[in-house]
């Protein structure tokens, strides 16, 4: 607690207080005497305190002194304990490595020792046989699977012997001669031994022969007569001639040639080659695994038979008969094929991973965990096998050296116990029959599920088993430059009835040897072009990247609006069937043309190498815009601005459709650009950089040439117009007062010129977008404006004509009207004004010429029109109002 000094106070004087509180008189007496005492007290506390504290400190400084001795005894002990272990752990350390070096010198006595005791038995049999005597060799093999293992190795070995001893005497010739007759006729009675258990279906005695023959040669032998006799070989489907195959499978594949024709299917009996191989290769491991050592050594011997033989030689049937029809054929073949190959190849690599390569990692952990010590004359590790890693057998047979068939029925089972890598066989085949998933294989070995997922041991073996096949076809730039070539004759093959067309049309002798030139390349077409297209549906989207409208009066070129279709689904596109050989731009033949592209593209992103693929689509790509171009879009363009160089007739009016084609065909490369180009060059590279230039420059100059034929439309209008307006004869405003027909239809020239009109609206706004439509009507009205504005000063008008003019003018407005154009509307008012000039009393003109719309023109345009009045002079209208 916190010590208060008045609470103290008031505590020693409480007593003193309470008796002055009852006297009511204060005493200071009794207080100083109350203190006194306190105070004496608490001095002697003070010094009793400060001695107690003078004694502990004393106590306290002689257990700290003793404690320090203590602590520097102690530490001196525990440096000589530490000195004590540290000589100890020296001494332990030299009699281990005494220890060490003496099992080390044991261990190198043993292997002496089973290397001089293989020497000796491995001379014992030689002096035998160079005697001609055998029967320790017999003996062996009546020993059963561990016998012929050993026969297997002791032949191996001798054979070794006698092939290295170049330098032997004459003598060692007969034991030569006499090893290598026991080696053949021992690996014929192994061979066909397996051979009969193969018929038979019998797994375990093929795992006996066979690998009794890898110990013998490294089972190159049982290698070759397992697949020799192997029933896909030998099926009927292969025996057949590829001749009679191929024709089979071409009367299948309809339309090959045509490229209007979609792509057939694969060879149908190439699936079915390749159905047959998956089937071959899942029901072959099986039996692969339990029969050889080195199951993925056959599985690749087995492949490449396939590959190598089986189905090159069918695919080498397949595309020279492709290549004899045509390009089309042998490209679509080649990517077909491919395609198909990479899916098997695909299939095969998946069944490795899951299955083959978990399995053979068990066979290897088992067979490194059972590994025997090899002596000095002993076969490659890989390959040697203890004889106690099979169920033991006994094999009877009498006398190999005398050519005797062995009794496939006298292999009986032993009662034997079995090593680690049959363990291993049995625990592989309980985890095939229940579960086949990599994971559950690979746990059998404690491999997790992540290590080298999805890559399998034959995965590179396939790869290049697929690259081997095609490789002839791609490598070398062989299939780039086919494709080249093909893509040339389509685009060429595609124009022929645009060029027909242009040809017939020009005359020109040019154009005729250009016609033959092509007829040459792609002979008789059909009068349609499939006008399917890469674009769903034919539908148009805008795209970034094309032209558009630059704001200076020019057409839009690839804008949403740059389009519009006809009431009622009308369509004046020259593209239809019936104009498809109009020598003019069709959004079927554009189509047909990026049709091509894209499967030349698809064929490229399917054949090339990945790094190879972006310059391959960019190759293709600018060749297709260039063809587009200089062969198909400009020289129609340019036909139809020289259609239009003729004013003697009226303007071609099928203008507005070749420029709406035009821009479907700008979009329909935009559209085509984005879907089926960028995906395969990306976004970031110098090569998408060089076809977007290239692109961009294609559409560029379509603006510029479509500008270009909508002002030289807009001319010829005007020079017809003229000329329409030209026929007015100088009678046609001073009719006569019985000629009703003027009065009721007006003149010939106005009805010419509105039903001109009317055809370029309606063809405007069947083929034009809203914003291009109000541009070419208004310049067509602007002209005509000004043109009447000059046409109406040049004819004098009497008082009858005066309803003639108005009739023609109210024609006029009418018509004008109908663009739905305000400025055009206020323009052709003030034109219906200044008619009524010609049709007012000379009293009322001067309130008409005053007060309404008319009295915003000068005087001099007012005086122009006046004067032409039938009455100017009669009237004194000229002093009156000039």
């Amino acid at each position: 607690a916190k010590f208060i000094p008045e609470e103290l106070v008031e505590e020693i004087s409480r007593v003193d207080l309470e008796f002055a509180k009852k006297n009511s008189t204060f005493e200071s007496k009794p207080f100083v005497r109350t203190f006194e005492r306190v105070l004496e007290k608490l001095l002697a506390t003070q010094e009793g305190l400060e001695s107690s504290i003078a004694q502990l400190e004393r106590s306290t400084k002689t257990y700290a002194e003793d404690h320090r001795k203590k602590m520097t005894r102690l530490k001196q002990t525990f440096a000589t304990v530490g000195s004590s272990f540290e000589k100890l752990e020296t001494q332990i350390s030299e009699v281990g490595s005494n220890t060490i070096r003496i099992g080390e010198q044991l261990d190198t006595v043993a292997k002496e020792k089973d290397r001089a005791e293989s020497i000796r038995e491995l001379v014992g049999f030689y002096a035998d046989l160079n005697e001609g005597n055998a029967s320790r060799l017999d003996e062996l093999l009546d020993g059963g699977s561990e016998g012929m293992i050993k026969v297997a190795h002791t032949l191996r070995r001798l054979n070794t012997i006698v092939a290295d001893n170049q330098y032997s005497a004459p003598t060692d010739a007969n034991t030569k001669r006499q090893i290598e007759m026991y080696s053949e006729n021992f690996e014929k009675v192994m061979l066909d031994s397996f051979e009969a258990a193969y018929r038979d279906n019998d797994v375990h005695n093929m795992s006996v022969s066979a690998r009794t023959l890898d110990s013998f040669n490294g089972g190159v032998s049982v290698a070759k007569a397992y697949i020799n006799q192997h029933p896909f070989f030998l099926s009927s489907m292969i025996s057949q001639s590829q001749d009679s195959i191929a024709e089979a499978s071409y009367q299948s594949m309809e339309g090959i040639s045509d490229i209007r024709h979609t792509p057939p299917a694969p060879d149908r009996w190439l699936a079915q080659l390749f159905s047959d191989t998956r089937a071959v290769m899942l029901k072959d491991w099986a039996v692969i695994s339990k029969v050889f050592l080195r199951p993925i050594d056959l599985m690749q011997q087995l492949l490449k038979r396939v590959f190598e033989q089986t189905i090159q030689s069918y695919l080498e049937t397949l595309l020279n008969r492709a290549e004899r029809q045509s390009k089309l054929a042998f490209l679509r073949v080649l990517s077909s094929s491919h395609m198909e190959t990479r899916k098997l190849v695909e299939d095969l690599q998946r069944f490795d991973a899951e299955t083959v390569t978990p399995a053979v990692m068990v066979l290897e952990s088992a067979r490194r965990a059972g590994n025997a010590r090899q002596g000095l004359l002993d076969i490659p590790g890989d390959t040697q096998t203890s004889s106690a890693q099979f169920s033991r057998s006994r094999y009877k047979q009498k006398s190999v050296r005398k050519g005797k068939s062995p009794d496939h029925g006298a292999i009986d089972d032993e009662d034997e116990d079995i090593d680690d890598e049959a363990a291993a066989r049995d625990r592989l085949g309980e985890a095939r029959s229940g579960v086949s998933s990599a994971v559950a294989i690979a746990a059998l070995i404690g491999r997790s599920e992540g290590d080298n997922a999805g890559v399998g041991l034959l995965h590179g073996f396939l790869n290049r088993c697929c690259d081997d096949l095609f490789e002839s076809y791609i490598a070398g730039g062989n299939y780039m430059n086919t494709e080249q070539m093909h893509l040339k004759d389509a685009i060429r093959q595609t124009l022929v009835p645009f060029v027909r067309a242009r040809t017939e049309r020009q005359g020109s002798g040019r154009g005729n040897a250009l016609l033959g030139i092509l007829s040459s390349v792609t002979g008789n077409t059909g009068a349609g072009v499939n006008s399917s297209t890469i674009i769903s549906g034919g539908s148009v989207s805008q795209g970034n990247g094309t032209a558009g409208n630059n704001g200076n009066g020019t057409l839009s070129v690839g804008k949403s609006g740059a389009v519009a279709s006809a009431p009622g689904g009308k369509d004046l596109s020259v593209g239809r069937q019936g104009e498809e050989f109009e020598g003019t731009l069709t959004t079927g033949t554009a189509r047909m043309l990026l049709q091509v592209h894209a499967e030349a593209i698809a064929r490229a992103v399917e054949l090339e190498n990945e790094s190879q693929v972006a310059e391959s689509v960019s190759s293709l790509t600018n060749q297709l815009l260039t063809s587009l171009g200089e062969e198909y879009v400009f020289p129609a363009l340019e036909d139809m601005m020289e259609g239009l160089q003729d004013t003697r007739q009226e303007p071609d009016l099928r203008t507005f459709a070749v420029i709406r084609t035009a821009n479907i065909v700008v979009r329909l490369v935009q559209t085509h650009f984005q879907k089926a180009i960028v995906p395969f060059v990306g976004t970031g590279s110098y090569i998408y950089r060089d076809i977007v230039a290239e692109k961009n420059k294609l559409m560029s100059r379509i603006e510029i040439s479509l500008n270009l034929i909508s002002n030289k439309f807009i001319g010829a209008c005007t020079q017809w117009l003229a000329s329409l307006l030209s026929k007015q004869r100088k009678n046609d405003f001073r009719p006569a007062e019985d000629d009703f027909a003027a009065f009721e239809m007006g003149t010939q020239p106005c009805r010419q010129s509105t039903d001109f009109l009317r055809r370029i609206e309606q063809a405007c706004r069947q083929s034009m977008g809203a914003e291009n439509q109000d541009r070419i009507l208004n310049d067509v009205g602007d002209v005509l404006y000004r043109m009447l504005m000059e046409h109406l000063r040049r004819y004098v008008v009497s008082v009858a004509g005066g309803l003639v003019l108005v009739k023609d003018i109210s024609k006029y407005r009418e018509t004008i009207n109908s663009f739905g154009l305000p400025m055009l509307n206020e323009k052709f008012s003030l034109l219906q004004d200044i008619s009524n000039i010609f049709l007012v009393q000379p009293s009322a003109l001067k309130s008409l010429l005053d007060e309404g719309p008319l009295s915003r023109l000068d005087r001099a345009t007012l005086q122009g029109f006046i004067q032409m009045r039938e009455d100017c002079r009669s009237s004194n209208l000229v002093k009156q109002f000039l």
